[in-house]
């Protein structure tokens, strides 16, 4: 009867060998335990059926937990949770999930984590699940998930195509904080083997953690997989407690029939019992920006100035794509998006005309983008106002930003020098001094109009300077071609006004203006 209490040993001592040893121990000192004898026979037949015993239980037991389950176990257990095994023929691939600028630290990317996106004609695509865990490593700016299809009986997966093209796959329903950006940078195919055992355990983990409903998060999230990009999701302070509000920010979401079907048929398995949903759809406003950019190569060539517009218009159109509904538009924001752009060294006359549908033609009867009246812009940083259901965005399509090159002014000196008597340098040295001359004496100028001080370039100022840097006995003229193209004489103040036509005495300069040498006729003495 002792061995009836085998279980309370370790499973180390519940082997046949294990058993066996401690039955003949049990038998008392008379009895043969050789091979062969009656004894230890008998004692070897009952080890090995308790053997056999324990390890069906432990098999049950491990069968009973996520960590520990195997095969068809396995399978059992995740069904509590809604899961199934993936099995062969679906699709299966890698999502890129990325940052701007390096992530601070660890970024924690659990199995399970769902993206999807929309397809060529618009609709949405079946749900994908990260199949392991991963981490954006501190520093870095992207990682590779493998990940596949989600098995259901969705539409959207049902009627999914046999291969998901590059770069369709971009919405992320419940997004990660610090990951901003979600793409395939290749195909999804079609797999030909089962899920394996650790995946499915990894999905299962992310499943309990995310597997509530009714809240806000799995609202936004219900909503997102059903293509949307920008959803708010909020308990609005004008009402009682039990409503929520929903506010689809896409543009235009609201003319689309099939869209709203399944938003609002998501919203209604999702919501809690008893919880109203106020579905609303923000009012879009199409910004057209016109400003001018100057490169921080001056060499920049019109094509790679071509390819550096359309960077910054879609650099603009994705940071409004992600602007809450009712949320203003910030100067300054707009301004950062720009500078963000390692290309750029100066952002010029930046200005926004505004547009929203209406109906044109005499009479009215078509449908089309009308420029609104009233300004947007308020407050002494002159940003842009929008009201609780607006949502400003840009159209790269009907009204792309306006984006010139911004050329800085350039004034070219022509000089005419005195040298001393005995001058040892050649007039390559003697030019190229002055040359290095002026460029001290302009960034002293252009540092007098930055901090707001009136810079003129003068006579005496330019001698002053000249004799000092370069070493000339004078200043003999100054001829000031301006970035008009003309060209004026810089004399004295002491100058008789009809000696010299087109001159001045003096020139501001601003703080954007470059004063480059052009040349100079030396004159010898003596």
């Amino acid at each position: 009867m002792g061995d009836l209490l085998l279980s309370l040993y370790p499973p180390d001592q519940n082997t046949f060998s294990a058993i066996v040893e401690r039955l003949l121990g049990n038998l008392g000192p008379g009895m043969d335990p050789n091979v062969g004898g009656m004894a230890r026979t008998l004692a070897e037949a009952y080890a090995r059926e308790m053997a056999t015993f324990y390890a069906m239980m432990e098999l049950s037991h491990r069968a009973g937990y996520l960590d520990t389950a195997e095969g068809p176990a396995l399978d059992n257990v995740v069904a509590v949770l809604g899961l199934k095994r993936a099995r062969a023929g679906r699709l299966m691939g890698e999502v890129e999930l990325s940052r701007i600028t390096p992530a601070p630290d660890d970024i924690g990317i659990p199995a399970g984590r769902q993206v999807t996106g929309l397809s060529a004609d618009g609709k949405p695509l079946p749900l994908f699940e990260t199949m392991e865990d991963a981490t954006l490593v501190k520093g870095d700016t992207r990682v590779i998930i493998p990940v596949q299809e989600v098995q259901d009986e969705e539409q959207s997966s049902r009627e999914a195509p046999p291969a998901i093209d590059p770069f369709r796959v971009t919405l992320m329903p419940r997004p990660i904080l610090g990951i901003e950006a979600v793409t395939n940078p290749a195909p999804l195919r079609r797999g030909s083997d089962n899920e394996t055992d650790e995946n499915l355990r990894a999905r299962a983990r992310t499943a309990l953690r995310d597997g509530e409903k009714g809240t806000l998060e799995s609202l936004a999230a219900a909503v997102q997989q059903q293509g949307v990009r920008q959803v708010t999701v909020r308990e609005p302070a004008d009402a009682p407690p039990g409503v929520v509000d929903v506010l689809v920010g896409d543009t235009d979401f609201e003319a689309d029939v099939e869209g709203v079907a399944r938003v609002e048929a998501a919203i209604r398995e999702t919501k809690a019992a008893g919880i109203r949903v106020r579905l609303r759809y923000a009012r879009t406003i199409f910004f057209r920006l016109s400003f001018s950019v100057e490169p921080t190569r001056e060499d920049l060539d019109e094509v790679s100035f071509g390819r550096l517009r359309r960077d910054l218009q879609q650099a603009l159109a994705q940071y409004m794509q992600e602007q809450p509904v009712g949320s203003a538009v910030i100067r300054r924001k707009l301004e950062a998006v720009l500078y963000g752009n390692p290309a750029v060294r100066r952002v010029s006359n930046l200005s926004v005309e505004t547009y929203v549908w209406g109906l044109v033609g005499t009479p009215p009867t078509r449908k089309d983008l009308v420029l609104e009246s009233q300004s947007r812009e308020y407050g002494a940083n002159r940003d842009w106002k929008m009201e609780p259901l607006e949502v400003g965005r840009i159209d790269l399509v009907r009204l792309e930003p306006r984006i010139s090159r911004l050329r800085t002014p350039q004034w070219r000196l022509d000089l005419v020098v005195s040298l001393s008597s005995g001058e040892a340098r050649t007039p390559e040295q003697v030019r190229e001094a002055l040359r290095g001359a002026l460029g001290v004496f302009a960034a002293r100028l252009s540092e007098e109009a930055q901090v707001g001080r009136e810079a003129f370039l003068t006579w005496d100022s330019l001698q002053l300077a000249l004799k000092s840097q370069a070493r000339i006995q004078a200043l003999l003229g100054c001829d000031v071609t301006l970035e008009t193209g003309i060209t004026v004489s810089l004399v004295a103040p002491s100058t008789p006004a009809a000696a010299i036509p087109d001159q001045v005495t003096q020139l501001l300069v601003k703080a954007d203006v470059r004063l480059e040498f052009g040349g100079a006729e030396l004159v010898g003495v003596g």
